[in-house]
Formats: C-alpha cells, sequence, structure tokens
C-alpha cells in the first residue's frame, strides 16, 4: 500500500492530534496532506524547535506531574480520534499513550525504517520492542506472503536532516522561556553545536586513522563478530535494556573472553549519530587487557556498515534495527535486549555464552526472512524518508 492511500484509509473524516515528530518539516507536510482527505488536524508544540517547524500548534507548558490529566482534557475537549507521533518511548508520548488507551483513542507512530535506508516506519499502537508484531515463525511461514512493494534508493535525505536538526536546536534554545524543555528527551545544550563540529571533525580524523584498521578487519573475513553500538541515550536502551553500554561492552568482552576461539575477534562499530559524544576506546582497550584478548578486539566508527556485515561470522546488538539488516545478509544474530525480530528462525535463539562457538553453524530460515521483510512492507514500512517532499506523494 502507498503511503498517501494508508493516511487515507486510517484518517480520513476523523480529528488526529499530532505530537512531537521527526525534526523538519514533516508533520507540517503530513497535515496538509491529511487535510485533502478531510482529516481534521491538531498539533501540540513542546518546545521552540516544534513551534518553529509548525507555528500553527498549541502551545503545551506543562510539569511532568501535570501531563496526563492536560492530555485527558485536551483529548476529550477536541474529540480526538487518534494520536500521531515520532518514537513512542519519548516521555511526552508515553503519558499521551496511556492516556489515548485509557479512552480508545487511536494511536499510531511513526519511526526510523525497519528495513534501512530507504523506509520509514508508520506503525499502530508501538514501535520497535514495543511492536505488536508476531514473534512466532510459524505465523510467517503459514503465510504466502507476497508483495508488490519495492524498496528504492532515495538519496540526500542526511543533508536536509543535518540542517533541521540544526534548526530545531537553535529555535528550542532560544524560544526556551516559552515553554518547558524539561520533558524533551534530550538535554537541549546551548552548546550542543560544538558536539556537531567534534562529529565532523571525528568523521574525518577517523576515515585516515581507521584506514589501514578496516583493511586488516576486511582480511579477517568470516573470523569476527561484529557488535552493534547504539547511541548513548537511545530511548531502545533506556527502556528495554536498562544497561549501559559500556556494561554492554564490558558483558559483551568478558563473554568473548571466556567461550570464543581463540583464533576469532570482536569488532566494536560505533554508532555514527554518538560519534560527537562519545568515545569508548579507553574503556575497550582497558578491558581488552583486563581480560587477556588484547589484539583480537578491534573498534570501529565510520567503517562501511553492509561490507563488514557481510564478511562476519555474526552480529551482536542490544536492539538495534541493524540486526534485523544482519539478519537479511545471512549472518548469525544475536541479540542480547528486546527486540520485535528475536525469535527462533531469525534471530540466534540461546544464550550469548554459545554464540561464539556456533555461529558459524546457525543461519537465518530464509523462506522466513522473504516472508518477515514481505510481511513489513505489506504492513508498516513505507519506502521513503522524513526529510525529501516527494515522500509524501507516494
Amino acid at each position: 500500500m502507498k503511503f498517501s492511500d494508508k493516511i487515507k484509509k486510517e484518517f480520513s473524516g476523523k480529528t488526529v492530534l499530532l505530537l512531537q515528530g521527526p525534526v523538519g518539516t514533516f508533520f507540517h507536510r503530513l497535515a496538509i496532506k491529511m487535510e485533502k482527505n478531510k482529516t481534521k488536524v491538531l498539533k501540540l508544540n513542546f518546545n521552540g524547535g516544534d513551534f518553529f517547524f509548525y507555528p500553527n500548534g498549541k502551545r503545551c507548558k506543562c510539569d511532568e506531574k501535570d501531563l496526563e490529566n492536560f492530555y485527558e482534557n485536551f483529548f476529550k475537549e477536541k474529540k480526538i480520534d487518534a494520536i500521531v507521533m515520532y518514537n513512542d518511548c519519548r516521555l511526552i508520548h508515553a503519558k499521551a499513550i496511556k492516556v489515548a488507551r485509557k479512552l480508545g483513542i487511536g494511536i499510531w507512530i511513526f519511526e526510523e525504517g525497519y528495513l534501512r535506508p530507504y523506509c520509514i516506519t508508520f506503525e499502530k499502537d508501538g514501535v520497535n520492542a514495543n511492536s505488536s508484531l508476531p514473534r512466532d515463525k510459524n505465523f510467517y511461514l503459514s503465510c504466502n506472503i507476497l508483495t508488490k512493494e519495492s524498496i528504492k534508493e532515495i538519496p540526500g535525505g542526511f543533508k536536509f536532516m543535518a540542517f533541521s536538526a540544526f534548526l530545531y536546536w537553535l529555535f528550542s534554545f532560544l524560544l526556551a522561556p516559552f515553554f518547558n524543555n524539561k520533558l524533551h528527551h534530550r538535554t537541549l545544550f546551548p552548546f550542543e553545536f560544538l558536539f556537531w563540529f567534534r562529529s565532523l571533525y571525528r568523521k574525518y580524523l577517523y576515515k585516515l586513522t581507521e584506514k589501514k584498521l578496516n583493511q586488516k578487519i576486511y582480511s579477517l573475513e568470516k573470523k569476527y563478530f561484529l557488535a552493534i553500538l547504539q547511541v548513548y541515550n537511545d530511548t531502545q536502551i533506556k527502556h528495554h535494556y536498562k544497561k549501559s553500554i559500556e556494561e554492554f561492552i564490558e558483558e559483551l568482552i568478558l563473554s568473548f573472553a571466556n567461550h570464543a576461539r581463540a583464533k576469532s575477534y570482536l569488532v566494536f562499530k560505533h554508532h555514527p549519530m554518538d560519534r560527537g559524544y562519545r568515545n569508548y576506546s579507553k574503556l575497550i582497550n582497558e578491558l581488552s587487557q583486563k581480560y587477556h584478548v588484547e589484539g583480537r578486539i578491534f573498534y570501529v566508527h565510520d567503517t562501511y556498515l553492509p561490507t563488514l556485515l557481510k564478511k562476519a561470522l555474526g552480529c551482536i546488538t542490544i536492539n538495534s534495527t541493524v540486526g534485523l539488516s544482519a539478519i537479511l545478509e545471512g549472518c548469525p544474530t544475536k541479540v542480547c535486549g528486546n527486540a520485535f525480530y528475536d525469535f527462533e528462525g531469525l534471530a540466534y535463539p540461546k544464550k550469548l555464552q554459545f554464540f561464539w562457538r556456533e555461529a558459524h553453524a546457525y543461519k537465518p530460515n530464509p523462506s522466513l526472512v522473504i516472508n518477515f521483510k514481505n510481511y513489513l512492507l505489506n504492513t508498516n514500512q513505507f519506502n521513503g524518508n522524513f526529510y525529501k517532499n516527494s515522500f509524501l506523494s507516494r
């Protein structure tokens, strides 16, 4: 189903409330599209960034303790039929979802695509670990799932996203007196842009300094495990893992030291969006020495991910959608957190300690992989991104 057909089917003739969306103009363009389908659209703004991209929205300056009462009164007064948001774990969204469920109001969530990089997710009730997708291989194997949907390449979204993120931060800071920025899921520091400049500097630095390391890793084809690091303050980590990235790193190195074959290696891949905020080099070096696996642990930042996955013996993640990308590549994948794709036939089902020695013999079920991907394309994956205008016409 085309995205334009989806929103027409679900929201035509209804009153819809937009909460926070992805940075940029997407929610404003979405509202225009919805209104053409005879949908009444309302919007709540929680900071200056929301206001800048959607100036006609209603300002919400509630304290956290008052949010649920505010939502309940607002939903009833405006006769809201459905709420729409980006990410379901943010504080302002989690409380809205709680009230919406109580009142029987529809809940729809946008998220980055499960099928990266040229899809977005639009799903009812929950996304990622909160998704209502069946976690049963027999469900997908019993379905003869065909799809006419194809995933086309959509280049050039990053520069629009980066510029939109800068404007969002700038106006959140400038208009802070008119909002309660404490409600935001991330701290809105006055000097946030310094982290972005550091990220850009590090990007080009790592491109030079890690060139030989990348070549060495590529030469170890099917001898290394790839560990995916997520953003340190990712809501998926906070709500569905409960541990820090540092704890994840130590658990992996300790388990690797105790259970992996002596001629295998472990490669940690840093998240590109976390480049300016965190660097785990010192920690990884210290833990490698502590657990006596020096020379077998590598740490990279901007290595090309598809190549890393293709050459890896196995992939380990907390709950990143990179895990699903690995499965689609046929790479054995172990999930350490809570992920919608973590079930037998897709992800490795046993404990981590066994993965190191059994990964070579475990392969995702090819028929299950195809059916699962087609099911996603038929239900909640839409070819496009939030930052290119052509998406809403699809």
